[in-house]
């Protein structure tokens, strides 16, 4: 059922702003993954510029312009100590639609993909919409540590041919750290591809980002990396995304997008050549969500519902099993919308991660470190029938109907 698949984020988003529109409420959204931080002022520059030349707008490459995939692959041999080629780079709105097209191109009914879990929404979607069939590994929510066994256990020569690898961790905040991608890649022993998404690579809370393609050149004919502008660029309505990938495959998506794409827009993406020459803004956003990471962990640790501290990433997890049990909440799907309605913070059930008693908190609000204040407060204040006595009729009639 479609129901099934929906995105709660966007559900608890849309719910959250029609208390703000209706209510007047004074809601914290802490649900997608937005920054609240402005565009660089030189990447709107370049974006307005080349939107007043007639000729530039009509530019249609399908792949991606030619000095943007040349500035991607010069920056990533720069600041990742890579080797690698304009012509292993294509540009998409977005890395999710690459996504989609790979999961397509290597996979089918008769294969299988390995994601982590907790993982992304989108690589389930994706994995079902290509009908190969699902297979989990584990990230130790603890340790943050990749479960080597779960691994090795899942793992098929015969049938995988998919394997995803997910560096800062989304929702968890884990780091995969050299070791383990190596021991993954020597399990794997090249009989898949494997799809590292780096999306959140410039958000490295207290390490340096190491990336498979420096690390492991010589598995080149079986790395995928993809990333995005969306997140430490501060850019994700702008859509603009890549990834870096064996030759062959680059020319089959090449004839995807020639088909299904057209083109992305050229004005938004000569702006990435700026963003590319622009490391403070990437830093600063760091330095701020790693202060927001250790606000929330000092926060909320031993309130029932308890952080995972992030090493990295745009999110915080809070482990809620306990809290859920002993409050009577079926799942973090209920425990949210009372969240929205007790004290207005709204945050995203670990239904979408697979990780269906916690939740997720994305650092992405001004306000952010008071919506902290507020979970503490809910976590942390007695209170005997919370969903009768707070709950709002706008969310109620809402979660009732299936929202």
């Amino acid at each position: 059922m479609p129901s099934d698949l929906e995105f709660q984020m966007f559900v608890l988003d849309e719910l959250a702003d029609a208390l703000i529109a209706q209510e007047g409420a004074d809601v914290l959204k802490l649900t997608i993954g937005v920054t609240e931080l402005p565009m660089p002022k030189a990447v709107l520059d370049s974006m307005v510029e080349k939107l007043h030349d007639p000729d530039f707008v009509r530019r249609v490459y399908p792949e991606g312009l030619p000095e943007l995939r040349e500035a991607i692959a010069a920056f990533y041999n720069r600041k990742h100590h890579t080797d690698v080629s304009s012509d292993r780079v294509i540009v998409n709105t977005g890395s999710s639609p690459i996504f989609r097209n790979i999961f397509q191109l290597v996979s089918g009914p008769e294969y299988e993909i390995m994601i982590p879990r907790p993982y992304y929404a989108l690589y389930l979607y994706c994995a079902k919409l290509a009908g190969a069939t699902v297979k989990f590994y584990d990230i130790d929510v603890d340790t943050k540590r990749v479960d080597m066994d779960s691994f090795r256990r899942n793992f098929s020569p015969e049938r995988t041919s998919l394997v995803v690898i997910n560096s800062p961790g989304n929702p968890v905040g884990n780091i995969v750290t050299p070791d383990e991608m190596r021991e993954m890649y020597q399990i794997i022993d090249g009989q898949a591809y494997v799809l590292n998404d780096e999306i959140y690579n410039n958000t490295m809370f207290y390490e340096d980002f190491h990336s498979p393609l420096a690390l492991l050149p010589e598995h080149a004919d079986m790395t995928i990396v993809t990333n995005s502008f969306s997140k430490g660029y501060r850019m994700y309505t702008k859509r603009i995304g890549f990834a870096i990938l064996p030759a062959e495959l680059q020319a089959n998506l090449r004839v995807i997008q020639q088909h299904t794409l057209l083109c992305t827009d050229p004005a938004y993406q000569y702006g990435m050549i700026a963003a590319l020459e622009d490391d403070e803004s990437p830093a600063e956003l760091n330095r701020l969500y790693r202060s927001r990471a250790e606000y929330t962990t000092e926060q909320l640790e031993g309130t029932g519902c308890d952080p995972v501290a992030a090493e990295g990433g745009f999110y915080a997890m809070l482990r809620c099993a306990e809290w859920n049990r002993a409050h009577g909440f079926a799942s973090s799907k209920e425990l949210a919308r009372d969240i929205l309605n007790t004290v207005h913070v709204a945050v995203v059930p670990g239904t979408d991660f697979g990780v269906p008693q916690d939740l997720r908190l994305a650092f992405c609000n001004e306000r952010y470190n008071e919506a902290i204040d507020r979970l503490r407060a809910y976590f942390t204040t007695p209170i005997t029938n919370q969903r009768s006595s707070n709950t709002t009729p706008l969310v109620e009639a809402a979660a009732s109907a299936g929202a």
